[in-house]
């Protein structure tokens, strides 16, 4: 009974210090702390001069968070522009792994770009506060043509390779097309491995998002890179009020004295102390209630506002279906209506043909007709030596002849002179013309 009584009120062992200098414990939270450039194998002028980590030493400080008790979840502070591809994909295997062993949150206040967010992008939750630079999601490879320079200064650089990769980007020449489209594939194929990374965890981050930009805080959060807060604190607050467990912070805030087992009596009445701590332990539970419900309702809030922006979509795609749609029934009205107008243009064409070929045949007729009346009057003119219009028949003849005995069985000079001026002129013509025949 005394042993569990000592071991009860006992301050527990104190563990060790972390051996990662970028690694420390804050109440139950193990914070890594990445800065500058990450490089693989970084030295002391990387480390004096660029302010560079080793990625490497990230991974130690990882795999030490892991096997340490007193570290109930993973804090990755990040203000890094990114890093070379050389050992990046091996941090974040090695963050992704930790993350299904303990939460992982990732936070930036400066910079959490390229290959930082590469890393970052492996975490559970990722953070940012409002002026942070987040995202340049993408691989460049600059390579200098330094040929010009070496001819302007009498230099010229012969290179012996076995290989026609082989001499790629050695300074003094330039590189070859086969050597461009060997390097474009390399780059393309680590952009592809980033980008499978980043949305690996399920984050809807949108293509035009992953185009080598960098983004504020805010704007971040508006492409799903990331999480706003307004500090530090907040964020590793909200990790450790949902991932830290009670009795972990009470181990790490209290000093619990020890009994003094010399004493003659054990009682069973609280002392002072444990009211205290007991009376703290229902503050702090409060608090960690309020913190839990202000970030359910943060949560609820983002889904509504989600949930709005996405009736929204939903309301302005109908509206342009519904015009698109107006709009392909108006056009194949329109193409109907063409091809309608098209057929009776053509029908109207062909009887305009049709009507100008009749109207040239007529013509052509009215002209045959006039020449051979203007002829016959011509005959006639000469023959009569009158001018008179003269009705021209193929019975012609006959007709003079039956006028001019009809003229003659006039007996009386008053019945033939009204008989006379009963006749034409044409029929006078032919009565005179016939009587001078005879």
């Amino acid at each position: 009974m005394m042993t569990a009584t000592r071991a009860f009120f006992d301050k527990s062992p104190e563990l060790p210090h972390p051996t990662s200098p970028i690694l420390s414990i804050e109440e139950g939270v193990a914070v890594i702390s990445i800065r500058g450039p990450m490089l693989r194998g970084a030295d002391a002028f990387d480390r004096l001069v660029l302010g560079a980590t080793d990625t490497q030493e990230i991974i130690d400080a990882v795999e030490e968070a892991l096997e340490r008790p007193d570290a109930h979840a993973i804090f990755l502070d990040i203000d890094s522009p990114g890093g070379t591809v050389n050992g990046i994909p091996e941090l974040a295997q090695s963050v992704s792994s930790a993350s299904r062993q303990k939460q992982v949150y990732a936070f930036s206040a400066g910079q959490m770009c390229s290959a930082a967010y590469w890393v970052a992008s492996q975490a559970n939750a990722i953070y940012a506060t409002p002026s942070a630079r987040v995202g340049s999601i993408g691989v460049i490879l600059p390579v200098i043509d330094s040929s010009a320079a070496f001819e302007q200064a009498g230099l010229k650089v012969e290179v012996f390779a076995a290989g026609k990769f082989k001499s790629a980007g050695t300074p003094g020449t330039s590189l070859t097309d086969e050597q461009r489209d060997w390097l474009r594939a390399e780059v393309e194929e680590t952009a592809a491995e980033f980008h499978m990374a980043v949305l690996a965890r399920g984050r809807k981050i949108p293509d035009e998002a992953m185009q080598g930009q960098t983004f504020s805080g805010r704007r971040a959060m508006r492409f799903n890179l990331a999480g706003v807060v307004a500090s530090r604190a907040d964020a590793i607050d909200r990790l450790r009020s949902l991932h830290v467990p009670m009795n972990a912070l009470e181990a790490t805030s209290f000093d619990i004295p020890q009994v003094d087992t010399k004493s003659p009596t054990m009682t069973n009445q609280p002392t002072s102390t444990e009211l205290t701590e007991a009376r703290d332990s229902i503050a702090r539970l409060e608090a960690d209630a309020s913190a839990r419900e202000s970030l359910l309702t943060e949560a609820n809030s983002r889904i509504i506002e989600l949930q709005s922006n996405v009736d929204l979509l939903k309301t302005e795609h109908g509206i342009e279906s519904d015009a698109h749609t107006k709009t392909l029934a108006d056009l194949a009205n329109a193409k109907q209506s063409l091809v309608s107008l098209t057929s009776q243009f053509e029908e109207a064409n062909a009887r305009i043909n049709k009507l100008e070929s009749r109207n040239k045949a007529l013509e052509a007729e009215e002209r045959d007709v006039e020449k051979r009346a203007s002829i016959r009057a011509a005959l006639i003119i000469s023959q009569t030596g009158t001018h008179a219009p003269v009705n021209v028949t193929a019975a012609g003849e006959d007709r003079s002849a039956r006028l001019l005995e009809q003229f003659r069985s006039v007996r009386t000079p008053s019945e033939q002179t009204i008989f006379w001026q009963s006749l034409s002129a044409s029929e006078q013509a032919l009565i005179l013309s016939q009587s001078k025949n005879l």
